[in-house]
């Protein structure tokens, strides 16, 4: 499994059936994802999911906005809904 950070624009673009995790920042312009496809475009990539929840709990002003973060077991669970995306 690869962890990306992408925009939003970027998003659009990859196989949404490779994606097994997606998560918004607050401000809706990127996402943070889970997924077998090898993105190029992207703002960051994280080496294991560790790295990747860690961040978000450093930066959770981006992304959860509640002090907390996105924790290993969600990234592992999944959660994508495609009917959710804007």
């Amino acid at each position: 499994m690869n962890y990306y950070i992408i925009t939003t624009e970027t998003f659009e673009l990859v196989d949404k059936s490779q994606v097994h995790f997606m998560h918004k920042s607050i401000d809706k312009s990127k996402r943070l994802i889970a997924t077998t496809e090898d993105v190029v475009e992207r703002i960051r990539k994280f080496n294991n999911i560790n790295t990747c929840s860690s961040y978000t709990f450093t930066n959770s002003s981006e992304w959860v906005g509640d002090g907390t973060g996105v924790e290993v077991e969600e990234l592992e669970d999944g959660g994508y809904i495609p009917q959710i995306d804007d």
